[in-house]
């Protein structure tokens, strides 16, 4: 394959239709139901920085993916503390370092924003994701993470 030319750009409301896009790949890749409420939650995402940033990665000008930075706050990790909630690369740019590109950029980002730590989630069988994040210095925690959806939000 070619050299990549990559770009890091943070998202903006007139990015919404290549960001969808590639929303809906990486849905139908994971097996995520994509309606109306994604596409809000990104637009919300977009609307307020306290929330997080999206950023799109480019490589000559096309878009390959998109990675989604959210914020909460924890006691334990003392403060800020930054998520990866969701991260797609298109496949025929995986294995080509670029994951390790974004998690350069988005602990840069954290750094001089003060933010204590980085968590994410990945899919039991995702395990080269998995590889990825454990070479990256991220390891599971003795819990595990549970939800229960509540009515309402966006």
């Amino acid at each position: 394959m070619s050299e990549l030319d990559l770009d890091f750009r943070l998202a903006q409301f007139i990015d919404i239709d290549p960001l969808m896009e590639l929303v809906q790949e990486f849905y139908q890749f994971d097996g995520i139901a994509f309606d109306e409420g994604v596409v809000k939650a990104f637009i919300a995402l977009l609307s307020d920085e306290q929330f997080g940033l999206i950023w799109l990665i480019y490589d000559c000008d096309q878009p390959i993916g998109y990675v989604a930075l959210t914020f909460f706050f924890s006691m334990e990790y003392h403060g800020r503390c930054g998520l990866v909630d969701e991260l797609y690369i298109r496949e025929d740019y995986r294995g080509r370092g670029i994951g390790k590109k974004v998690f350069k950029l988005i602990e840069e980002y954290l750094q001089i924003h003060k933010m204590r730590s980085l968590s994410l989630v990945v899919d039991f069988w995702n395990e080269p994701a998995e590889a990825l994040y454990t070479k990256l210095g991220f390891r599971r925690e003795k819990r595990h993470l549970m939800v229960k959806h509540i009515n309402g939000g966006l």
